[in-house]
């Protein structure tokens, strides 16, 4: 049975609102009494009740994580950069996923509303085309930043990686290891960041004079197999591309391993670079070369925003949407 704050006053011979304002920090309990409440406490392996705490203070000293995939390495990481921020600030964290559903998505949202979450960090899901859900946040007073994944049209704080400029690297890397035919796998075709990460491979191309091939160019749901495109996109040796920059680098593990299958060495015959610098990159053989842009950071970036918006602070122009810069980091799959 859960220990209460009762049961720490009785261990002390004291009362239970003494206990309750030691643990509180009240200026009218001294010292000594909130040293032996916390050792007690300690002992006895007390645990606030954060939702009763929260009836009583009209507070929850609690933030939602909204992402698309708790699992991806991106997210992984950058959850963690937020939950350093918001432990350093006394709140805790709720986090979901809507794995990349619209409809999951405003559940997901319903659901931290009801838990009285004091600020929202959300990723949109790669199929949310409308945003009235969001449209509520603001309606009940909940702050919100977006982060990596940006819906249009609100005037809240953003925090996202430079997709474009990733893109034009990765492409340039490619079009300086000499490579002539350079494919790109997409993401979702209407995600923004999918939208930005192609258009800086075509300003890239253009910027060097490449032809736009539009035969190697497709856009893709990331969670569904990509075994027919990529054989379809190399099933001719003599009309192929010498190079495949992905969306991900999920897709670009699943496109290296489709085309070994197919009997193509990596790098020799076709140059791999995906999106994101995950852990996949050291493991898949060879290492994939691959766009990094700071997760972790990212993630403290927005927690630092939203409790800025929370405690009612002025946020800079400056640093109300911030962008973090890409760079590729260089493996065997490009060399």
């Amino acid at each position: 049975m859960a220990v209460t704050i009762k049961d720490i006053a009785t261990a002390l011979r004291i009362s239970p609102s003494t206990v309750s304002r030691a643990l509180n920090d009240h200026p009218n309990i001294s010292e000594e009494t909130k040293k032996q409440v916390a050792a007690k406490a300690k002992e006895m392996k007390y645990q606030a009740n954060f939702i009763a705490a929260g009836l009583r203070t009209k507070r929850s000293n609690s933030i939602g994580i909204l992402v698309p995939h708790i699992t991806s390495s991106f997210f992984a990481s950058a959850i963690d950069g937020i939950q350093k921020i918001v432990s350093d600030h006394g709140y805790y964290s709720i986090i979901c996923q809507s794995n990349e559903d619209y409809h999951n998505e405003i559940d997901q949202i319903r659901s931290l509303l009801s838990c009285k979450v004091e600020g929202i960090i959300l990723s949109i899901a790669s199929d949310t085309k409308v945003f009235e859900h969001l449209e509520t946040l603001e309606a009940y007073d909940t702050p919100f930043v977006f982060f990596d994944r940006i819906a249009p049209g609100f005037d809240t704080p953003t925090v996202e990686a430079n997709d474009f400029a990733g893109g034009f690297q990765a492409v340039e890397h490619l079009i300086k290891r000499g490579r002539k035919r350079i494919a790109h796998l997409g993401g979702p075709g209407l995600l923004g960041i999918s939208k930005s990460r192609y258009e800086g491979y075509l300003e890239a191309l253009r910027t060097y004079d490449y032809e736009v091939n539009e035969d190697f160019v497709v856009f893709t749901d990331p969670d569904e197999k990509h075994d027919a495109i990529i054989e379809k996109m190399f099933e001719d040796p003599k009309n192929m591309p010498d190079a495949l920059f992905t969306f991900s680098d999920e897709l670009a593990v699943e496109s290296i391993l489709k085309l070994k299958r197919m009997g193509y060495n990596i790098p020799r015959d076709v140059s791999v670079v995906g999106f994101g610098n995950s852990n996949l990159c050291e493991i898949v053989e060879p290492n994939l070369t691959s766009v990094t842009h700071e997760p972790i950071k990212m993630g403290e970036a927005a927690a630092e925003l939203l409790f800025k918006v929370i405690q009612n602070r002025h946020i800079p122009p400056h640093q109300k949407n911030q962008k973090f810069d890409s760079r590729v980091i260089i493996r065997d799959s490009s060399r």
